[in-house]
């Protein structure tokens, strides 16, 4: 039995955006409509599953949890086999984190946003019918690896087609690996970025509900882009709606190819089946004694000061510390411009992680497998690097399809795989300098993704 369903999340004009933190201004217009979409899944017994996907940059963990136990609530689903993800739109409404994190009350447009993405995973549940499920694979080659020149990309396009008994497209599910910042920060239209605009042709073409999922993307942009560099200023500047268009066209045409092919799958008693499990894991110098993190936070503080030409005292605070490091090394050769950067974002990086999960040093990391058919995939509530998804592919391993998902029940920053943490200039990578967990977590996650797995093969 399946069920799909697309929800408008547009909000009003004059919001705060979110992706950027060199964007100024609210939003002014709308380029393309936001939407909440919803795949539910269900074989009439206990395994069932919704997946909703929202034209959202991220949301907090504690923010997706409400949203999936009001989906749970209506649905009789069990918020462990409920997926709320985001395409990650850096063009899309605040969706209140940072309010979160200060403990403030959310802005008054996200209650119509989480109320879309709750209708719509409801709307979906109750519109079951009987259907077939198919897979296809195909390629898109809309990014590039944005760290590393000619560095490791997923080009990889994985495609549910759900059909029917009568042969009516009722959803297309698919997944690529690609920010969404064909839009940057000087854009103060609301946009979908390239997911929506591939999502609307899959939808024009097929009359089916278009439900896209973010794949391993934290180190892949769009081509439209180039490679970013800590040490150069204003690289998030983007490319307008036409961008937009021809870069969705080519994701939405791998799409349609993949689903003119797919036939349905050999289903085997339990076609679909889903999980959740918690993953206990230090933070950044949450593996050492309280008093080991702070003298080597001192230590790394009178080097910052140094590196800035200042005295320790007189640093500024953190939001400030950020834009001095840019000011202060400007007009030096960019390699030690660089260096100096990323020892500043390091002292950064390690002295709020705390801020993120309550002033604690270690946090439960949820994870979720997803098993539709031949496939398996893991949910992460990160950005994982390209690296996390090939090792994820490699151990699910052929012939059936293994893949990640991006930002999936929330956001906790950023995953490197142990091989980026190993690249000789990993400590000027952005993608290091915005994690949040410890080195070692990957592995961690990635080996209880794969128990998880068999748990539920074996159910």
């Amino acid at each position: 039995m399946a069920g799909a369903a697309r929800v408008d999340i547009t909000p009003e004009l004059g919001v705060a955006l979110m992706g950027y933190g060199a964007r100024v201004g609210t939003a002014t217009a709308v380029a393309d409509q936001l939407h909440a979409r919803a795949l539910a899944l269900d074989d009439g017994g206990e395994h069932s599953l919704i997946a909703v996907s929202a034209d959202l940059c991220l949301l907090a963990p504690e923010h997706a949890r409400s949203i999936r136990q009001r989906i749970a609530s209506a649905t009789g689903v069990g918020v462990a086999r409920i997926l709320v993800a985001c395409t990650h739109t850096h063009s899309g409404p605040e969706t209140g984190l940072s309010e979160q994190l200060a403990g403030q009350p959310l802005p008054a447009h996200v209650a119509m946003i989480f109320d879309g993405m709750v209708g719509a995973a409801v709307e979906a549940w109750n519109r079951r019918e009987p259907a077939r499920l198919g897979w296809s694979r195909g390629q898109a080659h809309i990014g590039r690896n944005r760290r590393i020149a000619d560095g490791p990309i997923d080009p990889g396009v994985e495609v549910l087609r759900v059909d029917a008994i009568s042969g009516r497209p009722l959803a297309v599910l698919f997944r690529h690996s690609c920010h969404g910042t064909v839009r940057g920060h000087e854009n103060l239209e609301i946009s979908a970025d390239w997911p929506g605009a591939a999502a609307a042709v899959i939808e024009a073409e097929t009359g089916a509900i278009a439900v896209f999922l973010l794949g391993s993307h934290a180190d892949i942009d769009p081509r439209t882009r180039g490679l970013m560099d800590i040490a150069i200023p204003g690289q998030s500047v983007g490319l307008g709606r036409e961008a937009v268009r021809v870069l969705g066209r080519e994701v939405a045409d791998a799409v349609l190819e993949c689903f003119a092919v797919a036939a349905p799958d050999p289903v085997d008693e339990h076609p679909v089946s889903a999980g959740s499990r918690a993953v206990h894991l230090p933070i950044h110098l949450g593996d050492r004694t309280p008093e080991d993190a702070r003298a080597e936070l001192e230590r790394r503080k009178d080097e910052v000061a140094r590196l800035l030409g200042r005295n320790a005292e007189s640093l500024p605070r953190l939001a400030e510390l950020w834009d001095l490091a840019g000011t202060a090394t400007r007009g030096l050769p960019i390699a030690e411009a660089r260096e100096r950067i990323a020892q500043v974002r390091l002292y950064i990086r390690d002295k709020t992680s705390p801020f993120f999960v309550g002033k604690r040093r270690s946090l439960d990391v949820e994870i979720q497998v997803l098993r539709i058919g031949r496939a398996v995939l893991l949910g992460l509530p990160l950005e994982p690097t390209t690296n996390v998804g090939l090792d994820w592919q490699d151990r699910i391993g052929r012939p059936g399809i293994g893949a990640v998902i991006g930002i999936a029940n929330g956001w906790l920053r950023y995953l490197p795989h142990a091989a980026d943490l190993s690249h000789p200039d990993a400590h000027c990578h952005y993608e290091v300098l915005q994690s949040l967990l410890a080195p070692g977590a990957c592995e961690a996650l990635l080996c209880a993704g794969k128990e998880l797995a068999e748990e539920l093969a074996a159910t």
